[in-house]
């Protein structure tokens, strides 16, 4: 018998112990390249942040919220302390909660609420590129063009450069819930459903953003795998869900149940004019950070400038060829389709057509599946063929609302608190990233079998270096308690608080700044406090902070003492130039409604008391 050719050699599975082997060799391959791709962020996670202003601030309040309220207030988790008097303000924004459970050893340790966000986003890196290659290796894609789909997620703009959006770069439970769902499509086995829902949960309690994504991008799998193979049970998969999918799912319920809340009671949501505002514009899809991009985009006509992109959504140019490769022409036994497929698929429609007109529709609907089922063999395979359709779905949508899907989007439950269409490119990317590790295999397959470990070496290198960005704008930052705070946590609880200065809502940056700050300062207490940042701003507190901006005076005086407000902070260092002596002045004429109790540098606390003359 003569030997079969190196490429057609059949090899045997792997042991066990070779396959957990592998897989530790993946993980550190995965943990090298986040180090490296993440300089100096990587080397220096208690002393530096990709500094997002006033959102930075919010994602290091919400991991120490979190924490605090997991161990004293578990149940009322979403009634944090901004925002006083008002109910359910962590869902006034991602609440993170399943990142905080993520890195609750590294906080509760340390106490290092800067630490732990800079864990949490490496750590996406790291699994964001353990999911992909996960599911790539699912869709039967070879170890080499797995690695190859895990950088691309991992590390491709799109995704990797929210590295400052905690919300937004925690998606890392998308493909392994997604590799579940496809092994249960395929076998039907029960086990890999309670997956597949197990990670769509921990995805949504680490970022409703990721859940969305997600429920969209399984609902279409599901849609697609029934559509394709015509013989799907809807009623089977609920019946494996059963009580133990059902209880794992349930646990969102907690979470969820909050934001309906607030939307009901406080409106919030996001219109389509919101949608619309936010929406990319065309630039910033050739846009990209990493030194290649922007060095080959300064080669490009003056026209093509992308300095006022909005966003980095640029792939890579790698990862868009190999993507391509993967939908080239690919010889099919028997041809596009079969004979016995052909006959069998045109005697149902005959049949269809037999029956008359009010089931055209039905025969229309055959043929359209038909010939999407055989694209995708003569082109990329079933499975991945899903995926040209999800990648081009979800590129349509990131365009906004004025170009149709988005606006269709909308009305699914969930959508509507996305305000920035583009966002969805991260599905995109993931697509394309599979797409991408099919594409090095079908090149991979014209080497020779010895050679192809040095070309897969050879691509990778060439992948990280057009990805490459580094050292990344990871710059020293810290978190200032002042002593005036501190002292506040050392003072019989509970509590409510002011701080001062307060500067015009209207002006979003500069009064987002102030107010994200002190929401750092109550880390100290974590007690009641009026002020906060958020993706809301209550119109309670809209008139409050207004009032606010002449404390002290009549207006705001009594505003507080309506809130039962207990303490007043002062920061004369935050006060704009020259403001200051004329809140000192203020203070002295207000002195019986404010008693000083604790002074430290520029820092004031005050007692805020009710006068007899005035009640």
């Amino acid at each position: 018998m003569m030997p079969l050719p190196p490429s057609e050699t059949v090899t045997p599975a792997p042991s066990r112990e070779r396959r957990a082997l592998r897989g530790c060799a993946v993980v550190a391959l995965f943990v090298a390249l986040t180090a490296l791709m993440a300089y100096p962020l990587s080397v220096a996670p208690a002393d530096r942040a990709v500094n997002m202003g006033a959102d930075t601030r919010l994602f290091l309040w919400t991991l120490a919220w979190d924490l605090h309220a997991l161990v004293h207030q578990p149940f009322a988790i979403f009634d944090a302390n901004i925002f006083f008097p008002e109910r359910h303000t962590l869902a006034y924004s991602e609440n993170l909660f399943g990142v905080a459970l993520l890195v609750a050893p590294w906080l509760a340790v340390t106490g290092d609420p800067l630490l732990a966000m800079n864990v949490a986003a490496l750590l996406s890196c790291v699994l964001s590129g353990l999911g992909a290659y996960a599911l790539a290796r699912r869709l039967e894609i070879g170890v080499a063009g797995a690695i190859v789909a895990g950088v691309i997620f991992a590390f491709s703009p799109p995704r990797f450069w929210r590295l400052g959006q905690l919300h937004l770069t925690s998606v890392q439970w998308i493909p392994f819930s997604l590799s579940f769902l496809h092994v249960y499509l395929e076998r039907g086995e029960r086990r890999h459903l309670l997956a597949a829902a197990a990670f769509f949960t921990l995805q949504a309690l680490s970022s409703g953003h990721g859940a969305v994504f997600l429920a969209v991008s399984t609902v279409a799998l599901v849609s697609y795998h029934a559509v394709v193979t015509g013989s799907f049970s809807w009623r089977k998969l609920v019946r494996d869900l059963g009580l133990g999918g059902v209880l794992l799912l349930s646990l969102n319920a907690p979470f969820a149940w909050p934001y309906l809340e607030v939307k009901h009671e406080m409106g919030f949501e996001r219109s389509l004019a919101d949608a619309e505002h936010g929406s990319p514009n065309a630039v910033s899809y050739l846009a990209s950070p990493t030194h290649l991009h922007r060095f080959l985009l300064s080669l490009a006509p003056a026209a093509w400038a992308v300095n006022d992109a909005e966003a980095f959504l640029f792939p890579g140019y790698l990862t868009l060829i190999l993507a391509a490769v993967a939908l080239r022409r690919r010889p099919v036994p028997g041809g596009p389709r079969s004979a016995p497929e052909r006959g069998e698929s045109a005697s149902r429609i005959a049949v269809v057509l037999e029956l008359g007109a009010p089931l055209a529709a039905r025969a229309r609907f055959e043929r359209w599946r038909t010939a999407l089922r055989s694209w995708s063999a003569r082109r990329c395979g079933t499975a991945l063929g899903f995926y040209v359709l999800l990648a081009v779905l979800t590129l349509w949508a990131s365009l906004g609302p004025r170009f149709g899907l988005y606006a269709l989007l909308y009305h699914v439950p969930g959508f509507s608190f996305i305000r920035i269409p583009s966002r969805i490119m991260i599905v995109t990317l993931l697509s394309l990233s599979v797409l991408a590790g099919a594409g090095f295999d079908r090149v991979a397959d014209r080497w020779a079998f010895a050679r192809r470990p040095w070309f897969a070496v050879v691509l990778l290198g060439l992948l990280l270096a057009e990805l490459a960005a580094f050292p990344i704008k990871a710059r020293p930052y810290v978190v200032e308690i002042p002593a005036v705070d501190r002292w506040l946590a050392r003072q019989p609880q509970p509590f409510a608080i002011a701080e001062v200065p307060v500067l015009d809502p209207d002006r979003n940056v500069r009064s987002d700044r102030i107010h994200s700050l002190y929401m750092l300062h109550s880390m100290a207490h974590c007690q009641k406090t009026v002020s906060g940042y958020s993706g809301f701003l209550p119109l309670r507190h809209v008139a409050l902070f207004r009032s606010l901006m002449r404390f002290p005076d009549e207006v705001s005086l009594r505003a507080l003492r309506d809130l039962h407000v207990g303490y007043v902070v002062v920061h004369r260092d935050l006060y704009p130039p020259g403001e200051v002596e004329a809140a000192d002045q203020r203070f002295r004429e207000w002195g019986d409604w404010l008693a000083l109790q604790y002074s430290e540098g520029e820092g004031r606390v005050y007692s805020l008391r009710e006068p007899a003359t005035v009640r």
